[in-house]
């Protein structure tokens, strides 16, 4: 005997300010501001979120959970909820909780990857931001997408 997979839709609430939500999310830094969070995080996590063409949420998922120094997830694991809801674009947060939001050459690496296979499924990878102690770094901004 075999078996099939369920797959199953969940939602659970994140809190953040209202001015935060009531605009379109077209910069890193409020990126940043949604998953500030995450910078007290005990290990790497990978977060996708989800936007229309406007830059406006639809929603967002915590991809993968790794341990203080590495995460890991396939690019069509990363992009696969994005084209289940149909999003036009995403941006990928992840957090170092060693402090430093430097980006390794693997998270450039990563990066295009998944920006390869996002524009393959007609999805638009926005950004990847990197969380670090009271900071941050796009990747957009440095021109390393």
């Amino acid at each position: 005997m075999g078996y099939i997979k369920e797959l199953k839709a969940s939602y659970k609430r994140k809190r953040v300010a209202d001015d935060l939500l009531s605009v379109p999310v077209e910069s890193a830094e409020h990126a940043y501001c949604l998953f500030k969070d995450m910078e007290n995080e005990a290990k790497e996590k990978l977060v996708c979120l989800h936007l229309t063409e406007k830059y406006e949420i639809i929603s967002f998922e915590v991809v993968s959970i790794g341990t203080e120094k590495h995460v890991i997830a396939e690019p069509q694991e990363i992009v696969r909820s994005a084209a289940l809801i149909r999003a036009q674009r995403i941006i990928l947060l992840h957090n170092h909780p060693l402090g430093s939001p430097e980006p390794s050459s693997e998270d450039v690496k990563a990066a295009k990857e998944v920006k390869r296979v996002a524009e393959a499924m007609k999805i638009k990878l926005q950004d990847v931001i990197i969380i670090g102690d009271n900071d941050y770094v796009s990747l957009a901004n440095r021109r390393l997408l």
